[in-house]
């Protein structure tokens, strides 16, 4: 710019001088310093300024504009960055590593392929679905099921009418959920039997009301009691144990069909055959959506963990074996195939103990925990010798045929020595009975060999790790260490 001023101006004070001074030569005029300083400089510089002065009020309004703007820019960082630092506080602080543990005393699982171990077989060998005789589609040809046949002349032969459950008549569905819980049920009643006995003895001990009642019914608790079998009904220094508490696992669809005259008539038949008290035991139900049923699992099982002196009996159950609700499914679906399944946990905290019942495995689960190798490096989980052979202790709660699980469980597991053989996919032996597939799958852990320490993974909780063994983690004195 300095340059154009100056330019300008001397080629106009050049112009403007030759013209004045052939103008005073011819004019023969003598000039003044005075004339000398106006025409040589003052008007040069006037020229100079009113030929440019379009030129300087363009760089004026740009330089006002990029002031404005400048400012305009410099309030918008302003409000980007306090609406950053307003986010940063706003933003939820990741969650910390949690870890929790709970001991599991008898288990068990029923589905087409068979009960517990059987079941575990059966899927590592690709067992399919059968032709289902029973169950039609659209077109009335038969389907392919998961049916588990022995139900079949449980059902019929259920008492399950009006005069023992206030409720309208059950649907199929309903009768055979009910008979897998019902079949459940016995297969944990060593464990019930002996959790009901210490239930009266910690009573006895520990509580005055409910000692109270026990010496009231001695006859209700023992038909063959004598009339002085109150005298004998003495308190016994045992662990405290309040409550057994049954939780009922159930889909979301069920939640308007299932009442809890239901569960209270499994409640009643429980109190009569292990002599219980109303108080001591409690019934839970929780209804499953498929979206969220393994992060709402994960969180049940942590709430309980921080129960002291609590049985809690998990028990998991659906079913679509029924032609009516199949006719709904068909409309969305017409290559549904339906399953049916139950599995079920008797499990309590570490600080709960139960006198002459030892469990079977402890639970370890790991929240939130980023880093999977270091944790295993930490817990010595490395120097597992299951590594090594070709046998499945992963049980994968996704979908085996899905690219993008693959793909995370290759991520997940790439720094790690466990292989792409040591995975168990369990999601697709429910058919399309998917609500409490994940659940299922998970309880089908501890069915796995005793030798080895089961590992449970979905990709749904990426961070999240459950692992069930034999051994306790801080007791463990081999190099083998099981969680």
């Amino acid at each position: 710019m300095i340059k154009l001023v100056i330019s300008t101006f001397i080629g106009l004070a050049v112009i403007v001088s030759g013209c004045v001074i052939y103008y005073w030569r011819d004019t023969a005029y003598d000039p003044t310093g005075l004339n000398l300083i106006q025409y040589f400089l003052l008007i040069p510089l006037l020229l100079t300024a009113v030929l440019l002065s379009p030129v300087f009020i363009v760089k004026a309004v740009k330089a006002y504009k990029e002031k404005k703007q400048e400012q305009r820019k410099a309030e918008e960082a302003f409000k980007e960055q306090q609406n950053a630092d307003q986010v940063e506080l706003n933003r939820p602080k990741p969650a910390p590593s949690e870890q929790f543990k709970l001991n599991i005393f008898s288990a068990a699982a029923v589905h087409h392929f068979g009960e517990n171990e059987q079941i575990i077989e059966n899927i590592k060998n690709f067992k399919s679905p059968q032709l289902d005789q029973k169950l039609l589609n659209q077109y009335g040809l038969p389907i392919l099921s998961y049916r588990i046949s022995e139900l079949d002349e449980l059902v019929e032969n259920a008492d399950l009418d009006d005069e023992n459950i206030d409720t309208p008549m059950l649907s199929i569905r309903e009768k055979r959920i009910h008979a897998l819980i019902q079949q459940q049920l016995e297969q944990h009643s060593l464990s019930l039997a002996t959790i009901a006995e210490h239930l009266k003895k910690s009573a006895m001990f520990y509580d005055t009301e409910l000692a109270y009642q026990y010496r009231m019914h001695p006859r209700w608790i023992d038909p063959n009691a004598e009339e002085n079998a109150a005298e004998e009904l003495a308190a016994e220094t045992v662990p405290r144990l309040d409550r057994l508490v049954i939780h009922f696992v159930l889909a979301d669809n069920l939640v308007h069909q299932w009442t809890d005259s239901s569960s209270q008539f499994i409640l009643d038949g429980l109190m009569a055959l292990y002599a219980v008290l109303p108080q001591q035991l409690q019934a839970e139900h929780h209804f499953l959506s498929k979206q969220n049923a393994y992060q709402d699992w994960m969180q049940l099982l942590k709430n309980t963990s921080n129960h002291d002196s609590e049985v809690h009996l998990w028990i998991s159950a659906d079913s679509e074996i029924d032609q009516e609700c199949l006719d709904e499914r068909f409309w969305l679906n017409e290559q549904y195939i339906a399953a049916e399944y139950a599995s079920s946990w008797c499990t309590a905290n570490l600080n709960t103990h139960v006198e002459n019942l030892e469990p079977q495995r402890t639970l370890k689960c790991a929240l939130n925990e980023p880093q999977l190798p270091e944790f295993m490096q930490l817990n010595r989980l490395n120097e597992l010798d299951q590594f090594k052979e070709d046998e499945p202790f992963l049980l994968v709660l996704d979908d085996a045929a899905d690219i993008k699980v693959s793909k995370k469980l290759q991520q997940a597991f790439a720094a790690t020595a466990i292989e792409m053989h040591h995975f168990l996919f369990t999601k697709q032996n429910a058919g399309h009975t998917q609500n409490l597939a994940q659940v299922f799958g998970f309880m089908l852990g501890i069915h796995l060999p005793e030798d080895v320490t089961s590992m449970i993974y979905s990709t749904e909780l990426s961070n999240s790790y459950a692992f069930l063994s034999t051994l306790d983690l801080e007791d463990a004195e081999e190099n083998i260490v099981k969680i």
